[in-house]
């Protein structure tokens, strides 16, 4: 009876691990963008609308069709970002304008 008990909670555990993972699969874009888009924000120039900033990035992220191209771009804004103190207005549109192929 012991063997099954420890056997039923190992299972619970591997069950919600892996829901734990999915969902964290799931969210991760999510949350990568929303961080992006607060220190967008929060680096930029004086003077410019959150709600305009945050749409542009939205409509930047969305002209990409490809997850992994849309995550690396995510993840090039970000590591220019952790760099700069505070964006210049050439900075901010040499960031949102999407790349050409």
């Amino acid at each position: 009876m012991a063997i099954q008990k420890r056997l039923i909670i190992a299972g619970v555990a591997l069950a919600f691990a892996l829901i734990v993972y999915g969902a964290g699969r799931y969210f991760s874009p999510f949350l990568i963008q929303y961080v992006v888009e607060q220190s967008l924000i929060q680096k930029a120039p004086a003077g410019k609308d959150p709600v305009y900033l945050r749409e542009r990035l939205r409509t930047l992220m969305s002209a990409i069709p490809d997850q992994n191209t849309r995550m690396k771009r995510l993840l090039r804004i970000s590591e220019y970002l952790e760099k700069t103190q505070f964006l210049s207005p050439e900075d901010l549109d040499r960031l949102l304008v999407p790349e050409k192929e």
